[in-house]
């Protein structure tokens, strides 16, 4: 008598066919690539490597690298930042492939520069001009903090390694340096910064009968003696009442000025005492005569122009008069100052 035989259900069907699959699919290894996260500086290279195995295929983004077939693969920033990597390894005539791991690289902007301290006085086509009696500070940006140089006019300052320059005197300056991440990175600021410094005018003190006058004149006025401020004395010109050491403070156009020298004042009668130089002639064209009449001599003196600039001087020794060119010098005013401090007023007209 014949017997049926049972007919295997779909489920157990499916279960021995999955079963056969993974017993010849699935090798007893896990390929890894190490570093998995590896980060690139600009402008170099890694490696990523695997464990032993028979042999190897590399693939980049899905795709085999034609002739990498060894345990490690060289890349770089340029040809393999922003891409998946894979390596495909057979051991006794199994192939397993390995999970992918992504190269990524740094990325900078360029260097940058920020001017800081002291506002300039203004501005030409050379560059800001400041007052030397500021401070004016160059400052390196982040993320380059490494590796610093500084430079003038092309060549390394000594010493000048810091993320901030102190700049103290005129010059083109520029700078190179790095991010701490990419040490080796080193990046050139590529422009110069032009930076022009004034010297700070200082006023003098003329004496005009028996008043005091600060030279060249100003916006405002604070005037001192024995080195206190004198309250209300904010006028050019102000009345000499004690004696004493007499200075004065100008604010000028560009805020770059300091306190003038002292006039010394030893008592109300010597604020009387004029110059005994005598000019002439009275506008001068192209020659002004400088005469003493006390016999000491004309002696040291310097002609000033209206802002408090020397443009001539000489020496007249012992002579009692001295004959000055100024056939050079601009129309306007000007102030012949003598040895003995005192001034007189000169006026070139053409």
């Amino acid at each position: 008598m014949n017997r049926s035989r049972p007919i295997p259900t779909l489920a157990f069907v499916t279960s021995i066919a999955l079963n056969l699959s993974l017993s010849v699919a699935q090798c007893p290894f896990d390929p890894t690539i190490t570093p998995s996260d590896l980060i690139l500086c600009p402008n170099s290279e890694g490696t990523l490597s695997t464990q032993a195995y028979d042999s190897y295929q590399w693939y980049k983004a899905g795709a085999p690298i034609i002739g990498q077939t060894g345990p490690t693969l060289l890349v770089d920033a340029y040809s393999s930042a922003g891409y998946t990597f894979s390596v495909e390894a057979t051991q006794n005539g199994c192939t397993e492939m390995s999970p992918e791991v992504l190269v990524d690289g740094w990325a900078f902007l360029g260097v940058t520069v920020m001017t800081t301290g002291a506002q300039p006085l203004y501005f030409t086509q050379n560059g800001p001009v400041y007052c030397t009696l500021d401070t004016v500070l160059l400052v390196m940006m982040l993320p380059y903090d490494t590796n610093i140089q500084w430079t003038n006019g092309g060549d390394p300052i000594p010493g000048a390694t810091d993320d901030t320059l102190v700049v103290t005197s005129p010059g083109q300056y520029s700078a190179s340096g790095a991010p701490a991440l990419c040490p080796d990175f080193q990046q050139q600021l590529g422009v110069w910064v032009d930076v022009l410094f004034q010297e700070p005018t200082q006023p003098y003190i003329v004496q005009n009968g028996d008043q005091l006058c600060a030279m060249p004149t100003g916006f405002a006025y604070q005037w001192y003696v024995d080195s206190a401020p004198i309250p209300g004395a904010n006028a050019p010109c102000i009345d000499v009442v004690p004696p004493g050491e007499y200075t004065v403070y100008v604010s000028n156009e560009n805020d770059c000025a300091i306190v003038s020298q002292g006039f010394f004042v030893t008592g109300i009668g010597e604020t009387a005492h004029q110059s005994d130089l005598h000019l002439g002639p009275v506008p001068a064209s192209d020659q002004l005569t400088i005469t003493s009449h006390d016999g000491t001599g004309v002696g040291q003196w310097s002609l000033l122009d209206a802002t408090g600039r020397t443009v001539l001087q000489g020496d007249g020794l012992k002579r009692n008069a001295v004959n000055v060119d100024v056939s050079m010098l601009k129309s306007g005013a000007y102030w012949l100052r003598s040895a003995n401090g005192f001034s007189l007023p000169v006026s070139i007209v053409r």
